[in-house]
């Protein structure tokens, strides 16, 4: 998720990314919050010991972004992230414009109770499995080339210089 906002930046100081997580020296991620930060990631544990260590003021949050929640779930997290959305909520002066994404591969019943949950106000679920399923780009032509498993990429030379396709 860093790397993803740091890919994001028109130059370099455009904002401060922080990426927390265990198995770090917890010293150099609590000068970086003093400094100030504009993004915030972080494994749930790292998270919650900020917390707990009073390193994190979470006044000023304008959005929470739980990825892979699904799998959070799967590896036992559930209490560590109700932990940290209830700090949140207590510390946020105006809960209701804050914004939680949740982003699953899958909807599991505690994903959609997290959300009800922690979603007072109006939230979508939008199940990209669902509503693209049967769905194809109109400008795309799709072909099939029944070819032997061994052939495989004299078969995909031939078409790259057939329809001059450039490499990626």
């Amino acid at each position: 998720m860093s790397a993803e906002l740091s890919r994001l930046k028109h130059y370099e100081s455009e904002y401060k990314v922080l990426t927390v997580y265990g198995g770090v020296p917890i010293d150099d991620q609590t000068r970086e919050l003093n400094r100030g930060i504009d993004f915030f990631v972080g494994t749930t544990g790292r998270v919650l010991d900020h917390i707990n260590r009073g390193h994190i003021n979470f006044s000023q949050l304008k959005s929470i972004v739980l990825d892979e929640a699904d799998q959070m779930l799967k590896l036992g997290f559930k209490e560590d992230v109700e932990s940290i959305l209830s700090t949140v909520k207590n510390e946020v002066p105006d809960v209701a414009d804050l914004q939680l994404c949740l982003f699953s591969a899958t909807i599991p019943g505690w994903v959609r109770k997290v959300a009800s949950d922690h979603l007072k106000r109006n939230y979508r679920i939008v199940d990209l499995a669902r509503d693209l399923k049967n769905k194809t780009a109109q400008t795309v032509n799709h072909l099939a080339i029944n070819c032997p498993y061994h052939n495989r990429l004299a078969v995909l030379a031939d078409l790259r210089k057939c329809h001059s396709l450039s490499s990626p």
